[in-house]
């Protein structure tokens, strides 16, 4: 079977430091301070009283009509946010969407409060009166609840918005589902299945019942944030029916996806076994080894399972290269975005291999330095065991 190598570019990045890499980028070596006073996760986050925010995007913002404001979630509506960002600029070289274009999607679970008891209740006892059923629902169940539930309305909106008619798939509900999307949505151009893919991947939105699902898993006390990540993917050589090359139209020239490796369901024990199987796995399809990683951005560790694990797997990786690569989180400047981390680090990665450069920890702000290696290794460590690694790959400067 023919294969091709896949060029990322596009970037469509949403997060409370700005709508781009660069904004992001700028932030961290600024050490701003992105976060938003939060009055009422006070109480069931004990930890702080701000959080990494963005705004709720409008109908005008997303070019939709107000009506599918009702039909969704902050979630969807932030990747819906992404998707648009990601695709303005290819927009603008060619038709976008149709039958060749696919949609890969990490998402979180929904986050939204149910019904109160005493609501349900309410139901129950007016079961043999429509009449009264009609009037509680009138009065105590939002509009469209039950579709704005379905993670699955984000992928509809956009697929519907932009006429994303090729294979697509969607991902839930941890950081690596981001990760996932990425692959898969990359291997879809490579083996021929899809001409380009829209990848992307959304946070949760920030909400005291998130709380709750972060301590049942082992919470560090790290900071949420919200935000989406996406990019496109196509063949580098453009595709057998264009004659000028590959879709130029994003600002950043892109990158290959150079190698990729993934397990699921590791034990706790064998989490940091599984990560660096990855990474090597990865690395021999990218014909590199240690040596040849200029940067690396692992997961954001919300949990100490996965700190000792990423921290243990980069140990063994990394144990007999002549220089230990610097690793880089943008957590400082976004906060921890789920299934959406991965893919802003993918996304910050191509605008360091864009520029030949990187970032490294310099108190509360960043440093650029400059990149000694055209590659940078991105991680993703899921609650439930799942791990992954990618290798992307820059133009030798």
């Amino acid at each position: 079977m023919t294969t091709h190598d896949v060029r990322l570019t596009a970037p469509g990045l949403y997060t409370a430091a700005g709508t781009d890499p660069g904004d992001l980028w700028e932030a961290l070596v600024a050490g701003k301070d992105t976060r938003r006073p939060v009055a009422e996760l006070a109480g069931p986050w004990p930890e702080f009283d701000a959080a990494y925010l963005v705004d709720d995007p409008d109908a005008a913002t997303l070019g939709v009509h107000r009506r599918v404001l009702r039909t969704s979630e902050k979630q969807a509506r932030m990747a819906l946010y992404g998707a648009r960002l990601a695709l303005a600029g290819p927009a603008e070289a060619g038709p976008v969407g149709g039958p060749g274009w696919g949609l890969y999607l990490g998402l979180p679970t929904v986050d939204e409060e149910l019904l109160r008891f005493s609501v349900l209740e309410g139901l129950h006892r007016a079961a043999g009166s429509p009449a009264e059923v009609a009037a509680l629902y009138g009065r105590e169940v939002p509009p469209f609840s039950g579709l704005s539930h379905l993670n699955s309305t984000a992928a509809a909106h956009i697929s519907a918005v932009f006429g994303l008619t090729g294979a697509m798939a969607a991902y839930s509900p941890f950081s690596d589902a981001g990760l996932t999307a990425l692959i898969d949505g990359a291997l879809s151009i490579a083996e021929g299945e899809n001409e380009a893919a829209l990848i992307g991947a959304v946070s949760p939105k920030v909400h005291p019942l998130l709380f709750v699902q972060y301590e049942e898993l082992g919470w560090n006390g790290a900071v949420p944030g919200e935000g989406a990540a996406f990019l496109l993917a196509e063949r580098a050589d453009g595709g057998p029916d264009r004659t000028d090359g590959p879709r130029a139209g994003a600002a950043a020239p892109g990158a290959r996806l150079a190698g990729y490796g993934r397990a699921f369901g590791a034990a706790e024990e064998d989490r940091a076994e599984a990560l660096a199987e990855a990474v090597h796995t990865a690395l021999e399809m990218a014909g590199t080894d240690a040596d040849g990683i200029g940067w690396v951005l692992p997961d954001a560790a919300w949990t100490h399972t996965t700190a000792r694990a990423q921290e243990a797997a980069l140990d063994r990786v990394f144990a007999g290269a002549a220089e230990r690569p610097a690793h880089f989180t943008g957590e400082r400047a976004t906060g921890v975005l789920g299934p959406a981390h991965p893919l802003a680090h993918t996304l910050l990665a191509l605008h360091g291999l864009a520029i030949g450069r990187r970032l490294v920890a310099d108190g509360d702000a960043a440093r650029e330095e400059p990149l000694p290696a055209p590659r940078a290794l991105v991680l993703a460590c899921g609650a439930r065991g799942q791990v992954g690694a990618v290798v992307l790959e820059g133009a030798e400067k």
